[in-house]
This record gives structure tokens, C-alpha cells and sequence, in this order.
């Protein structure tokens, strides 16, 4: 029997079939999407066409399928988190449907630590807490909307642009190249775009302006990344505070596309402002893709985080390229 992993996210869903020992079987794609946001058809559709791509690689049929373990895109609540599993059961015809949190198997890929918090900073952004090998917290709604991973920083971005139009703020770069992006010269006609959600190109996108521009070193652009990464390494110092964890045995893990960029202030400014707190706290970038934390999870249910299922899984995730960097 076989295990499907599924990671689902705004950009993009994959899936893993995987054997009970850890071989990687199989591994399809999709396009991304958000029950909140595109509706549950539109999501469980996705997550259907990865695992029929996943299926046809491993050579098998859907009735192969014994459990399925989602991380995915705002799963956020009791109720959500049960309307998913139940949809996955339908879809995939099993009794066995798990469902936590895109952000959580970002940080199960992350780490085996039993003590740990990841922050996930993709098309949005999350954060989870692991103490004593519980799942203690998912942030989920109380993330702060210019927190909201590349949308939010793109929001930011576009809030500096506006300040400086209208002579409250200094003349960046990010002006001509957010006009550039979004195909909008009018400042007014921008604007309302962008506040009555009917941006032409997707926001999440907006972000690569920012870095461009940085990587310039256009005052503003430096800035709004700066204080997008002092602001979200708060979710970090506020969970050592909120749970009176032993900060040298806790691990803060970063993961996500916007991580991956390769300016470096953003992943340096989110280091030192938790370092300004917290010294002795390890800090590190997943190597891991999440997919194999959905994996990784499925068997954490199964034995120790070093039996021989993990290792296999961990090694073929390598193999075939699943890591981050």
C-alpha cells in the first residue's frame, strides 16, 4: 500500500506517492490554489491532478492509496481542517485523511526537533510552534496583512510608492518598475487597483520588483525589506516569550519562496532581530522542499524520526532533487 503526500499552496501543489518504507514512488504537480480563496473545488481538483501525475509515475492505480497526508493552504481552523480531510477521504477513496497547515510540513522539513518554529514566507505567510513535540500554535489569521509573505511585501512596496506620489515619502525606484509590472502609468488608476483588488497581474509576483530594485540599493526597496523581516521575526520572540521556552534548545526554521531570494538582508535582518533578543537561539534555512515534511509526518505516526523509513525518505528526497538549495 501506498501513502500520498500532498502540499498545496497558492502557486503550487505537489504531491508524493511513497511506499511504507520510505521509497519515493512517484511525484506529480499542479497549479496552486486556496479553498478560502478559489473555493474547495477548485483546490481538491489541484490536488487530484498532482496525484494522478503522481500515480502514472509510480506505475500504479488510485486504489494503491491507503492514507493521504495534506499540508495545505489555509487550513487554518477545526472546521477547515475537517472539511478538508473529508473531502480528501471522497476524493482518494481512504479512511486515513490527515490535514495540518501548509506552514507545519515546512517546518517538519525543516528539522526532527521536537522544539521548533518555522516561518513560512511564501505567496503568504505562517507560522507553527512545536514544544515537546506537540503542535502547540498555528498563527493562521493573526498575521498582520503586510506580514502576508511576497503579497505583503509587495504591499508594502506599493504603500512607499504611494506616500512618495503624493510627496510624503522620498522618490524610489520601486515607482517606475510597480507601473512597469502592472502595466498602469496612472498613479490614481494604481492605487485604486490595488485597493479594490483588481490588480491585472498578481501581487505575489510585485515582490520581484522589490528585490530588483534592492539589489540596486534604492533606499526605499532596502527598507520596506528591512521592515518586513523586523516585523515577522516577532511571531519567533513572541512564541520563546508566550511558551517560556529555553531559547538554545529551540529551533527557528526559514522557509518558503521568498527565503529563497538571493539578496541577503531579509534572511540577515530576520537573524538579527531575533538574535537582539535571543543570542543563543539556532536559526537555519529548511533543506528540505515541504513535501517531504508531509511525508516525514505520515511516518512520524508510524516510528522514531530515525527509523530506516525516514532515512530512505530523506535520501531519495535528495536523489530527485527536493530540497531547497
Amino acid at each position: 500500500m501506498a501513502i500520498l503526500a500532498i502540499d498545496q499552496g497558492q502557486t503550487k501543489t505537489a504531491a508524493l506517492l511513497l511506499s511504507e518504507e520510505g521509497e519515493i514512488l512517484g511525484t506529480g504537480k499542479a497549479g496552486g490554489a486556496s479553498h478560502y480563496k478559489d473555493g474547495l473545488a477548485k483546490a481538491s481538483g489541484m490536488m487530484q491532478e498532482a496525484a494522478d501525475m503522481a500515480i502514472q509515475d509510480a506505475g500504479l492505480q488510485k486504489e494503491a492509496i491507503s492514507q493521504v497526508y495534506g499540508g495545505i493552504a489555509a487550513a487554518n481552523w477545526p472546521d477547515e481542517i475537517e472539511m478538508l480531510q473529508e473531502e480528501l477521504k471522497r476524493r482518494f477513496s481512504v479512511q486515513k485523511a490527515d490535514v495540518v497547515n501548509d506552514c507545519v510540513i515546512a517546518l517538519r522539513a525543516g528539522t526532527d526537533s521536537d522544539n521548533a518554529i518555522v516561518l513560512c514566507t511564501g505567496s503568504g505567510m505562517n507560522s507553527a510552534v512545536f514544544v515537546n513535540g506537540k503542535l502547540e500554535l498555528v498563527y493562521n489569521n493573526y498575521i498582520d496583512f503586510y506580514d502576508q509573505g511576497s503579497e505583503g511585501l509587495s504591499s508594502r512596496a506599493l504603500r512607499e510608492i504611494f506616500q512618495s506620489h503624493m510627496g510624503c515619502g522620498p522618490y524610489t525606484s520601486l515607482t517606475e518598475g510597480m507601473k512597469e509590472y502592472f502595466g498602469i502609468d496612472d498613479m490614481d488608476r494604481l492605487m485604486l487597483a490595488f485597493y479594490r483588488n483588481q490588480l491585472p497581474k498578481p501581487l505575489k509576483d510585485a515582490c520581484e520588483v522589490v528585490f530588483q530594485e534592492a539589489n540596486k540599493n534604492d533606499p526605499t526597496a532596502l527598507e520596506v525589506i528591512y521592515e518586513f523581516g523586523k516585523s515577522i521575526s516577532q511571531y519567533v520572540t513572541g512564541a520563546v516569550k508566550r511558551f517560556q521556552i529555553e531559547p538554545a534548545g529551540f529551533e527557528v526554521i526559514l522557509s518558503g519562496g521568498v527565503f529563497k531570494n538571493s539578496n541577503p538582508l531579509l534572511y540577515e535582518t530576520v537573524c538579527s532581530q531575533i538574535h537582539r533578543k535571543y543570542s543563543n537561539i539556532p536559526i537555519k534555512q529548511s533543506f528540505y522542499e515541504p513535501i517531504i515534511g508531509a511525508a516525514l509526518l505520515a511516518f512520524d505516526e508510524k516510528g522514531a524520526k530515525d527509523d530506516d523509513a525516514h532515512e530512505r525518505c530523506k535520501k531519495e528526497a535528495c536523489a530527485r532533487g527536493l530540497v531547497r538549495y
